[in-house]
């Protein structure tokens, strides 16, 4: 266990110190923030006027996973890459630690890493909106269960991933086609292009938005999803996060005897 701690702290500690997280993080947060609270012609945007708090907290999590997640897993891309390039990888399997205390503890310290600033977004737009008097405070708790219920499975899986992919293909041509797979296997309509969009593999958080807090946002067919296939979703990447890794412990074992 101290071993899982003391790796989880070095690659929380490096990550969250890279200058390009907090550098695209803002650029995508920026963006977002433009055109929620820009004034519209009309006047001033009051984006937290609806009754329905809980609808409320879902999109506006919702509307920020669109891209965030895709951030998140070009930003790990290179985490698994950087100990073998630099020669860590070789000290670390001198050392009296198993492949998967390796592999647990340097995906949950990136996961954690990746996660804070949305967090952070998350609870300054669920501040606000309560001191602005725009929404009651029961806006922030709900910001917080949207967080764990869209964006954290999210996250989950587009991290899981992007550690295990960029051992077995270039590291520029994973995030090339991560990116593309991001707005295939999500957003497209499976009418107009062949997509896992409308299956459980999507890892967007339009199950969880709709399930959970009946969202209106990105509908993905004409029935909104049931709170029984948000369950099903969040366990379907839950399971696809579980092979990830265990076909990463393999593959380092794999190296290790080749080796």
């Amino acid at each position: 266990m101290s071993q899982f701690f003391g790796l989880f702290r070095y690659e929380f500690k490096i990550s969250i110190r890279r200058q390009g997280v907090w550098i695209a993080y803002s650029l995508v947060f920026l963006f977002f923030g433009l055109a929620m609270f820009t004034p519209s012609h009309e006047g001033p945007t009051d984006i937290f006027s609806s009754n329905l708090i809980w609808q409320e907290a879902g999109e506006t999590v919702y509307l920020f996973n669109m891209l965030m997640p895709l951030v998140g897993g070009i930003l790990a891309a290179d985490r698994m890459q950087r100990d073998i390039h630099l020669g860590v990888r070789e000290l670390q399997t001198s050392a009296p630690l198993s492949h998967s205390i390796y592999i647990f503890g340097k995906y949950v310290g990136v996961l954690l890493s990746l996660l804070l600033p949305m967090f952070l977004w998350v609870t300054a737009i669920g501040i606000f909106a309560i001191a602005s008097g725009q929404t009651s405070p029961i806006f922030i708790g709900a910001m917080l269960i949207a967080f764990l219920s869209i964006t954290v499975p999210s996250f989950a899986f587009v991290i899981a991933f992007s550690l295990a992919c960029p051992l077995v293909m270039p590291l520029r041509v994973y995030q090339i086609l991560f990116t593309g797979y991001w707005f295939w296997g999500n957003f497209l309509n499976p009418q107009v292009f062949p997509t896992v969009s409308h299956t459980l593999l999507n890892s967007s958080g339009i199950y969880a938005l709709q399930g959970f807090f009946h969202g209106t946002i990105s509908q993905t067919k004409e029935a909104p999803h049931t709170l029984l296939e948000a369950w099903l979703n969040i366990l379907t990447l839950g399971l696809c996060v579980t092979i990830a890794l265990f076909a990463l412990d393999r593959y380092l074992a794999w190296q290790s005897k080749k080796a």
